[in-house]
């Protein structure tokens, strides 16, 4: 059963190894300094396009403010002006009813004055007696005839106010619709380019806020590769000979012996029930599961190639990929046939090879 746990844990860390603290390196990290400097200058230009179409936008919003000014403006013009076409159409129509009384007083100057001149014509002034008599008539068609071309001159006076008056009026609201029609169209193209720049930003922002997420990965990748960099200066396996802290307190019952048959290539230990089963070392969990004929298994990494193994948990406390620290709990020991009650078999491996763990271990009390 030892030889088909052997096999199992070979094949295991052939097939499952982790990237180690090794591949780790000061090239690694700075390759991603220069990922990171260049992600960074990616942000920086981004916030600067963002910047420019902000203030371009910026720049619309107030033209376009400007021009609604401007049309509040014209509208006002262009309602004074048609309040006083209405003004002129009232100013129109007394007009209109001026003329037909003006025709109409004239019409009663042609009745009075068209028998008379009638008259005259038929008699050639006879029956007229004296010098007196024929003044006082030529005075009198004298009058007849100006307040006649008077009253003809004012009809047409009154129709040229008429005509400038209208003609004028409807210039003005051309010209007032032209220029209301001019600021809508230039307003309307305001707001095309202003949503058109909306959008654009909205894509940019969009790019920052990825390429700002990249970069926090990259960061995040940096301080991982300086936590391992480091890591490996003070948490180094192979500097830890005859100081590792046993991985739960108990008795021996059975030692490493690798030429044996068959061979032990861990120790067994006898605890108390209930004890917790403590990692040796800094490390990731590599495995975790059960195995038939030793309990729950658990492997931690812990580079350089060097791995421990706990075997008969009855439970643990860890998942896969999990980082542990030195001396943290993993599981709860479980019935381990060699002790015959509670307790753990426990290995150490270097290059998929075991190696004997009292040498790495603190020397018992």
């Amino acid at each position: 059963m030892k030889r088909t746990l052997f096999l199992f844990l070979a094949l295991l860390l052939a097939f499952s190894r982790p990237a180690s603290a090794e591949e780790v390196s000061p090239e690694a990290l700075q390759k991603e300094h220069v990922k990171a400097d260049r992600k960074e200058q990616e942000v920086r230009k981004l916030d600067r396009v963002a910047g420019q179409l902000t203030r371009r936008i910026d720049r619309i919003e107030s033209n376009i403010a400007a021009l609604q000014r401007k049309i509040r403006s014209q509208e006002r013009i262009l309602n004074d002006i048609r309040e006083s076409e209405r003004a002129a159409r009232q100013e129109h129509f007394a007009l209109r009813k001026e003329k037909d009384r003006i025709h109409s007083e004239l019409r009663g100057l042609l009745q009075s004055l068209w028998p008379v001149h009638m008259q005259n014509t038929r008699a050639k002034f006879q029956g007229i007696g004296d010098w007196a008599s024929l003044d006082r008539r030529f005075a009198w068609l004298s009058d007849i005839y100006d307040a006649t071309k008077g009253k003809f001159e004012e009809a047409r006076v009154n129709y040229d106010r008429i005509t400038r008056n209208l003609e004028r009026q409807r210039i003005l609201e051309e010209e007032a619709k032209i220029q209301l029609g001019r600021i809508n169209g230039n307003k309307d193209t305001l707001l095309k380019n202003k949503y058109a720049l909306r959008g654009k930003l909205g894509s940019i922002r969009k790019e920052r806020r990825d390429a700002e997420a990249e970069l926090n990965s990259i960061l995040s990748v940096i301080e991982d590769i300086k936590y391992q960099l480091q890591s490996q200066k003070t948490k180094r396996f192979a500097y830890y000979k005859r100081s590792l802290p046993w991985p739960a307190q108990g008795r021996v019952v059975e030692g490493f012996a690798p030429n044996a048959k068959p061979p032990v290539r861990g120790i067994a230990l006898s605890v108390g029930a209930n004890s917790d089963v403590r990692s040796v070392f800094w490390g990731k969990v590599v495995h975790n599961d059960t195995l038939r004929g030793f309990g729950r298994v658990v492997i931690v990494y812990h580079g350089y190639d060097y791995y421990s193994l706990y075997a008969y948990l009855e439970d643990s406390y860890v998942r896969m990929g999990q980082e542990v620290e030195k001396d943290e709990p993993i599981g709860k020991a479980g019935y381990c046939p060699k002790a015959n009650g509670p307790g753990l078999y426990f290995e150490l491996r270097f290059h998929q090879k075991p190696i004997n763990p009292r040498v790495w271990l603190t020397a018992q009390k």
